[in-house]
């Protein structure tokens, strides 16, 4: 592929649900997309075809974003096929739930890697380049409501969506001086084609009845959150977290007592 003078967007984990609409979206508003992929290759491949046969500008960049070396790596490689890189969007990740009791170290480490590490080399590896080129660039993070919302077996899950959005805090403050803004998304529950396949169609109607604006959102979405928080329209946001839930952040507990939910 040959270099082009448009602005280079990162989506990391691109592959297919969020990632993939995040970097469809991109692609519409003019950026040429470093797509990575761990998981469902043929559909990244598919699509970066797809792009290309629209005049547009795509590539594939792949690697297990929890080997140590392969998020600086990842970004080195973004630069040396477009020679900039403008926007990163932190989107790769895995729930691992398990207990408290009986999280495992390696369940622990595999998400510290996924969900921390490698998001923060990621970004201060691009980072060390805007500043060096005088690029004023954004740095996105796609975390979760469980960052600041406790529920079951989500102590590792919840506490490294946390970390991480604490980190971009101090990456925006840090950064500010140089034009270079740093922000996050937290979805709610998002029905991505991986979590509908299968699904219980009833079961699916339940959910979003209960939902405040009685529906799951979409990773079209989290795109909307993400294309806001790049654009002019966003130039003095920074340090912020989009809570992007429809509302489910809102409820108070309601457990369940003499067998109905009870407000207390």
């Amino acid at each position: 592929m040959t270099k082009n003078n448009g602005p280079v967007a990162l989506v990391t984990g691109a592959g297919r649900g969020i990632g993939r609409a995040i970097a469809e979206r991109l692609s519409e508003n003019g950026y040429q997309i470093a797509l990575h992929y761990w998981a469902a290759p043929d559909q990244a491949v598919e699509w970066v075809e797809a792009v290309l046969k629209q005049g547009k500008h795509a590539r594939l960049f792949t690697g297990d974003l929890t080997v140590e070396d392969t998020p600086t790596k990842l970004v080195a490689e973004v630069l040396a096929a477009y020679g900039r890189l403008d926007v990163v969007v932190n989107n790769a990740g895995q729930t691992l739930s398990a207990p408290f009791l009986e999280m495992s170290a390696d369940q622990l480490e595999t998400l510290y890697r996924l969900l921390f590490l490698a998001p923060y080399r990621i970004s201060q590896v691009a980072a060390q380049w805007m500043v060096r080129h005088s690029v004023h660039g954004c740095l996105v993070q796609i975390a979760s409501v469980h960052h600041n919302r406790v529920t079951d077996q989500d102590s590792a899950y919840g506490a490294m969506r946390a970390a991480a959005i604490r980190a971009m805090q101090s990456m925006a403050y840090e950064l500010a001086p140089y034009g270079i803004r740093a922000n996050a998304v937290a979805p709610g529950r998002i029905l991505t084609q991986f979590l509908s396949q299968g699904a219980d169609p009833l079961r699916l109607q339940e959910i979003d009845a209960v939902m405040p604006l009685r529906r799951s959102g979409t990773p079209e979405d989290i795109a909307n959150a993400v294309e806001w928080l790049v654009s002019p329209q966003a130039s003095y946001v920074t340090g912020m977290t989009l809570t992007i839930d429809g509302g489910f952040n809102l409820s108070m507990p309601s457990p369940m007592i003499g067998g109905k939910p009870t407000f207390i």
